[in-house]
């Protein structure tokens, strides 16, 4: 089969490597459309440090189930899938007390083990999931980073009437403003530097603050009358948003962080004492987290096809890592194996 192998800083190579064999409890799936994420983009410059070259990336994906190999019977070749990427060892703390996201040992297909930038992967029964048989392959991919805003907005307790900020306009940052709005909040103001991504959230219906252009904490404050908002949601993940989190948020309001920060970032400790701040992580999602966003998505309660912004070859792939690293007129790259 035909394989975007990454084989160390900035290096990937599309090549006809062995196809995967299925064991016991596996699925063999055929690779119909898989996104390059953030994640990816760290890979693939050699900075995340848990992935060992060589190594085929790719963990948001759908695809047509080809094989099998005693499995339950509600799975069958020709199934159209998802497949939530997550693995974790079951036995630790975390794990017994039903936070398998939190496990010490957590590790992810296409990240630590062979993913989607390929014609074909592999994947424990268990972690796949049948969707409706005439669902685009292409937004079923998103199905993942959708369980990953889920999880973020369920975490924050957001509330019908909430006034809710998101920093950042990327594909997670739009996703977890759509998901606040589902549960009901008032108004969702998101900030975003990129020109391409502040109109798409205009677009979308979104209060957009334009990083580049104003103040946000003053805007902020002008706009609540000096109140602050309920949650604000940090996807930028940069020194100078966590810098402003707690003076966005009202008394006892919640920050709640889900980019991965790469270097020590300064939050107002002392501020946070002041306002009782409630400061929360959030990793990634739970297994009902990833099964309520598949239902989500293939309901078509929530509207994700605007995000994807361009579709490529699977021998594309390195010019899609390109796009997402120009950061330029890009939301969600594609590929299709």
């Amino acid at each position: 089969m035909k394989a975007a192998v990454w084989y160390g800083e900035n290096d990937v190579r599309v090549e006809e490597i062995k196809k995967p064999s299925i064991k016991e409890g596996e699925v063999l799936i055929k690779v119909r459309a898989a996104g390059i994420c953030g994640t990816d983009l760290t890979i693939y410059k050699g900075k995340f440090p848990r992935s060992r070259p060589p190594l085929i990336p790719g963990h948001e994906f759908a695809g047509e189930v080809v094989a099998v190999k005693n499995v339950p019977s509600h799975l069958k070749i020709g199934d159209r899938v998802v497949v939530n990427p997550l693995l974790f060892c079951g036995r630790c703390i975390a794990c017994k007390m039903g936070f398998s996201n939190a496990c010490p040992k957590l590790r992810l297909i296409g990240v630590d083990i062979d993913g989607a930038f390929a014609e074909f992967v592999k994947a424990s029964w268990e972690k796949v999931h049948k969707i409706p048989s005439n669902f685009p392959f292409e937004t079923a991919a998103l199905i993942e980073p959708v369980a990953v805003a889920l999880h973020a907005v369920k975490k924050s307790t957001c509330g019908i009437g909430d006034l809710i900020m998101v920093m950042g306009a990327g594909p997670i940052g739009i996703l977890v403003a759509m998901i606040a709005r589902i549960a009901g909040a008032s108004q969702v103001i998101v900030t975003e530097v990129l020109e391409y991504r502040v109109k798409l959230a205009k677009k979308l219906g979104f209060c957009v603050i334009d990083s580049s252009k104003s103040n946000v904490v003053e805007k902020v404050c002008e706009m609540t009358k000096g109140r602050g908002v309920d949650v604000v949601f940090d996807t930028a993940a940069v020194p100078q948003v966590a810098s402003q989190l707690v003076s966005l948020i009202r008394p006892r309001g919640k920050i709640v962080i889900i980019g991965l920060y790469k270097e020590p970032s300064p939050v107002d400790l002392l501020d946070m004492i002041f306002k009782e701040a409630h400061l929360l992580g959030s990793r990634v999602y739970s297994e009902i987290d990833f099964e309520k966003a598949a239902d989500l998505v293939t309901s078509g309660k929530i509207k994700i096809e605007s995000l994807i912004t361009h579709r490529l070859s699977l021998k594309e792939v390195k010019e899609g890592i390109k796009l997402l690293e120009k950061g330029k007129n890009v939301m969600k790259v594609v590929v299709f194996p």
